[in-house]
């Protein structure tokens, strides 16, 4: 297991413009079999303390989120994939539409994830987002 410095950078555009937030984490990565892990814990809005997993493979990523809100999420590159989010608010329904997947290794460690994707809860159109993870080892 190795800690890592993980900065997430958030995009989201509803209506036009895009609303960009940061954040700095210190994590944990493990490689099992054909895969990486990354843990960190993150402080969620209204909702507090929220443990996130990235499982990166080949072909997906997934995001599991354990806690205040909990979601069990999957991204595959073309793909539209469902999901639900338990939030203090009640449970929704997601519906991810990826565009764009890419994870960058140098020396064989992920140091770079890309997400673009189109969400929907409920039906309704929640907007484009995009997540950037850039790993420091």
């Amino acid at each position: 297991m190795h800690y890592v410095q993980i900065e997430l950078t958030a995009k989201h555009r509803v209506d036009g413009d895009w609303e960009e937030t940061t954040h700095s984490y210190e994590g944990r990565c493990v490689q099992k079999a054909a895969a990486w892990y990354l843990n960190y814990k993150e402080q969620v809005e209204g909702a507090g303390e929220v443990s996130t997993t990235l499982k990166l493979t080949e072909r997906a990523i997934t995001l599991v989120r354990q806690g205040g809100v909990s979601t069990r999420q999957q991204f595959e590159k073309g793909a539209s994939t469902h999901a639900s989010y338990q939030s203090p608010y009640g449970p929704f329904a997601m519906e991810t539409h990826t565009n764009r997947l890419r994870v960058r290794y140098e020396r064989e460690l992920p140091t770079r994830v890309e997400i673009a994707y189109q969400l929907w809860m409920n039906g309704q159109y929640a907007g484009e987002h995009e997540l950037t993870m850039v790993i420091g080892w």
